[in-house]
């Protein structure tokens, strides 16, 4: 990351879920699920990034 020299001003602000979807089973499902895989391959990933420079 430390090669990136510019960030944009659209990254530096997240935007917030609607807060009707937020609520909706599908999405804390997919939350879940995404946060599961980030959390079983976060590392590998992080390390290839790593490795690409």
């Amino acid at each position: 990351m430390e090669n990136i020299e510019k960030v944009s001003q659209n990254t530096e602000k997240t935007t917030q879920p609607n807060e009707m979807y937020a609520k909706t089973k599908a999405y804390q499902d997919f939350i879940n699920v995404l946060s599961q895989i980030i959390e079983k391959h976060g590392s590998e990933v992080l390390n290839e990034l790593n490795h690409a420079k």
